[in-house]
């Protein structure tokens, strides 16, 4: 990596994020950004910009914590360790330190230069998951009759299984050998 691929997000962007946490997504969320994976001690919450411009987190659409104990988690300041707002165009990232929370910000667009390369995920590593419930652009999966749940915001299509696409960046040490230096998620397909 020749060039500084990212920047610090400033203090006041950070705070503008812990006064208002879910502001902050909706002021953030682009059509070319629209995505949003945050981990919290209670659980993995997802995200995705609607139409309108707001964003929708699984835990707001999947909300009865009796019907859906994985996934009904709160969007709680108090409980958030690190969320992604990311997308082809760039990915903002906000993680928890001791001091509040710290931030960078990468908008390096779709195309991929000679020094990265990208990635597909599987959201499931056994078997096909299940898409046990369906509700507003999110799909409740399943994994097995008794596996792990997840709420990403993409309808399975048939036997497809959803993705979540990662672009990582190399660079060379001062002996010429390659390593991964950075890494963002581009997409979930």
């Amino acid at each position: 990596m020749t060039e500084t691929r990212w920047q610090v997000l400033t203090l006041a962007e950070t705070e503008a994020f812990s006064a208002d946490p879910k502001a902050w997504l909706n002021a953030h969320a682009r059509p070319d950004m629209p995505y949003v994976l945050a981990y919290a001690d209670d659980g993995v919450i997802w995200g995705k910009r609607q139409e309108d411009g707001t964003v929708w987190l699984s835990g707001e659409v999947f909300s009865d914590p009796a019907r859906y104990p994985a996934v009904a988690v709160k969007f709680r300041l108090d409980t958030l360790q690190q969320i992604r707002l990311f997308g082809p165009a760039g990915e903002r990232l906000i993680w928890r330190t001791r001091e509040g929370f710290a931030g960078r910000s990468m908008t390096d667009g779709p195309a991929l230069n000679e020094d990265t390369f990208e990635q597909a995920y599987l959201l499931w590593h056994q078997g096909q998951p299940e898409a046990v419930d369906r509700q507003a652009g999110f799909a409740l999966l399943q994994e097995g009759g008794q596996g792990p749940r997840h709420a990403p915001p993409v309808i399975p299509n048939g036997s497809q299984r959803p993705r979540l696409v990662v672009r990582h960046y190399v660079a060379y040490d001062d002996q010429d050998q390659a390593y991964i230096a950075l890494s963002r998620l581009v997409d979930l397909t």
